[in-house]
């Protein structure tokens, strides 16, 4: 059993996304204007880091299957450094937009190869365990890097965020070249052909119970991807909240995941991951219309952020659980299974967001209706998928 890696570590690879989105979401009216582009091509500059994530993530996955953990994340995190050092001197919004893509590319290695980690050491229960504790200390720093953003644009200037992110990269090379071991077993022992890589995404998706968990989590992340993407507009763009405050409404968000976090890692050991997913799937139905009831021009500001902390914790339950789950079902192909639910978050994300960008303009109501009908679609997924989940076990 190889030396197992401290929940601080993994968590800080797997925020590598958080901290190329969430620290630049202050940012996106200030781009909007300081490149004169629209508010809905502004969101490409967050976008593209998606894109970026989603398509990374279909290589790295199968690549850690086949060549073991610490090579694809190190060529990942450099990646992801040299990229953001070219996007803080970027002359252009279409160069930016580019060298932010390469980003995610190379970022992309940190979320879906800590996954696999996870999936390498522990069984179903206890990696969901892991997985709810990587997510409480990992929703830190999308608040610091939302917060962070705020006021590097506020004090410095946009580029003086993307050259945060170089540093923030440097740190996490040195950290994982000195104190991440290899975890995967089968690393280097089978030679598969690398048309096998491609196989593994197609064990997966013909899997039913594993295909109907990632599809349950892409469906009910992409909820969360349309407050990260049209937030910005709505709160700042829409004069409710000043852009040095947006931070503390973001960790407010971020609060609510890592509070359904740290009370399923607790609990997990007792009830199991599959009786808190469908817990956490009923209190969803509740919240879902309540949010949407907060978000009326006669509830207002004031009552829809305590709406959206409860929807956080519910939506934190299932998603989770529903990733314990599905790594569960192939551990052989933990890594395809991780980049298959990371990539379809992102291209998710990255899609909703820019749709939902555009349609919502600065209505709170309608970010909080698009929050809700992701987060029923979801269920209604996971619950049309119970009979053939049943017959595949």
């Amino acid at each position: 059993m190889p030396r197992k890696p401290g929940i601080v570590l993994l968590a800080g690879i797997t925020a590598f996304g958080a901290v190329a989105i969430d620290s630049f979401l202050p940012l996106l009216p200030a781009l909007a204007v300081t490149f004169s582009v629209s508010s809905a091509d502004a969101q490409m500059a967050v976008g593209a880091v998606m894109i970026g994530f989603a398509l990374g993530q279909m290589l790295y996955g199968p690549l850690s299957d086949r060549f073991g953990r610490r090579r694809p994340l190190l060529f990942g995190m450099v990646l992801f450094t040299v990229a953001a050092v070219a996007a803080a001197t970027a002359d252009s919004f279409a160069t930016m937009v580019g060298w932010r893509f390469v980003q995610g590319v190379g970022g992309a290695a940190g979320s879906v190869i800590a996954r696999a980690i996870v999936r390498d050491l522990h069984a179903r229960d206890e990696a969901s365990r892991q997985l709810s504790y990587m997510t409480t200390v990992m929703g830190t720093i999308p608040i610091a890097a939302s917060f962070i953003g705020a006021q590097l644009l506020t004090h410095v200037g946009w580029r003086s965020v993307p050259a945060a992110m170089a540093a923030y990269g440097v740190l996490l090379i040195l950290l994982v070249a000195r104190g991440l071991p290899e975890t995967n077993p089968r690393a280097g022992t089978v030679r598969r052909p690398l048309s096998d890589l491609l196989l593994g995404y197609r064990q997966a998706i013909l899997h039913p119970a594993c295909i109907a968990h990632v599809a349950t989590n892409i469906v009910l992340t992409t909820a969360f991807f349309v407050f990260l993407s049209a937030s910005p507009f709505v709160l700042i763009g829409g004069g409710r909240v000043p852009a040095e405050l947006y931070g503390f409404v973001f960790a407010l968000a971020i609060g609510g995941l890592m509070a359904g976090a740290l009370l399923n890692g607790r609990l997990v050991r007792h009830f199991g991951a599959e009786v808190l997913m469908r817990r956490g799937k009923v209190a969803l139905l509740g919240l879902s219309p309540l949010l949407a009831l907060s978000a009326t021009e006669t509830a207002g500001l004031a009552a829809f952020l305590p709406a959206l902390f409860l929807f956080q914790t519910a939506l934190s339950f299932v998603v989770i659980n529903a990733i314990a789950s599905a790594l569960g079902e192939l551990p052989e192909r933990a890594g395809t299974v991780s980049a298959l639910i990371g990539a379809g978050q992102f291209a998710a994300g990255a899609l909703a967001g820019r749709w939902a960008t555009a349609a919502i303009g600065q209505d709170l109501l309608a970010m909080a209706l698009f929050m809700a009908a992701f987060a029923l679609a979801g269920i209604a997924i996971h619950r049309l998928c119970a009979p053939r989940m049943a017959g595949s076990r």
